[in-house]
């Protein structure tokens, strides 16, 4: 063995030594905590009526993202069920996701008694933009999130009122 090997491998253990866990943190030493903020909304671009654009990814507080279609007969059934209990769903800004217009989503919006809620959106994003990100889905389809960003339940087609409250 030539000297530089030798003193290579007589290092090894002191090398070896410097990646051991340390032992626990003593009373006198600050130590920080890196919490990783979980976000579970995915990063569909949802475009409102007035042509902003923001990322679901970016939204705030208690959420449900419903991606519907207006003639789908079961999505029609879900928002008249949702009209009917608007209180139940107070703490919750729901989003109505559309992929047919923003014309046909407000007429929807008005027939179902939703428009002028507070906590009502109906927005936009394209076909392509939910299979990216979600993968095929059926309509309507159902993400509730909690306000700390993370998936509560993901109800994949027409659910009763029962079945959704029960999720809030």
């Amino acid at each position: 063995m030539n000297t530089m090997t030798r003193i290579s491998l007589s290092l090894l253990p002191v090398a070896l030594g410097l990646f051991q866990c340390s032992g626990p943190a003593s009373n006198n030493t600050t130590q920080m905590e890196v919490v990783a903020e979980v976000n579970e909304l995915p990063t569909v671009r949802l475009v409102t009526e007035k042509q902003h654009v923001v990322s679901a990814r970016d939204l705030s507080g208690n959420t449900i993202l419903i991606f519907f279609r207006p003639e789908c007969d079961h999505c029609q059934r879900e928002a008249a069920a949702i009209s009917e209990h608007l209180d139940a769903f107070s703490e919750y800004q729901l989003y109505f996701v559309g992929t047919d217009g923003h014309e046909a989503s407000q007429k929807f919006a008005r027939d179902y008694s939703l428009a002028g809620n507070r906590n009502i959106h109906f927005v936009q994003t394209d076909v392509n933009e939910i299979l990216d990100n979600l993968g095929p889905i059926q309509t309507p389809s159902m993400f509730i999130y909690s306000k700390e960003k993370k998936l509560v339940r993901h109800l994949d087609g027409e659910a009763s009122i029962d079945e959704i409250l029960r999720y809030l």
